[in-house]
């Protein structure tokens, strides 16, 4: 009998609590929510969304959802850390989408403050990004966000790092 096409690949190994410090897992926890309340909102654009979320400790690395899964399927185990020179900390079953890594590498790197990285596609955000003068806070929703939006002109699928001071600006 011949053996499956994939049995040259390595098993899936659920990780739990367990195998995180207990830190980790809160964190791992709380990003698979949002990831799941993006999902019910329909914030999503199939894989092509990322939240990212800093690990708490000394070390500058962050979580991020596997590449090629939708914001349905990201859970607290299946979320990638990776350091800042996108590097895979640990197991991970998945590897991790570049366009998604650059930006937000970019903003961990030199935002202390920004713990929780989000960027979606949603069809309302993209028609705003369209607008040649952006968000105009002509309504009480709009206005709660006057003076604090930047912009940054669309360069094509974010690849590469010298992106980055652009971003930042």
């Amino acid at each position: 009998m011949n053996a499956p096409a994939t049995a040259h690949l390595p098993a899936k190994v659920e990780a739990g609590p367990a195998t995180f410090a207990a830190e980790e897992w809160k964190a791992r926890v709380e990003l698979a929510a949002a990831y799941r309340i993006f999902h019910y909102l329909d914030w999503t654009e199939l894989v092509y969304n990322h939240i990212s979320l800093r690990v708490p400790g000394p070390d500058v690395h962050f979580l991020i959802n596997p590449f090629g899964l939708h914001y349905s399927e990201v859970t607290a185990s299946n979320l990638v850390k990776i350091d800042l020179a996108g590097t895979i900390i640990g197991r991970a079953d998945w590897p991790i989408n570049p366009a998604g890594f650059v930006p937000h590498a970019t903003i961990h790197a030199n935002i202390p403050q920004a713990h929780c990285v989000m960027h979606t596609h949603t069809t309302a955000g993209c028609a705003v990004a369209g607008l040649e003068d952006g968000l105009s806070p002509s309504n009480f929703y709009s206005a709660q966000l006057h003076g604090l939006l930047a912009y940054h002109e669309f360069e094509g699928i974010t690849l590469q790092a010298d992106e980055g001071p652009r971003l930042l600006r």
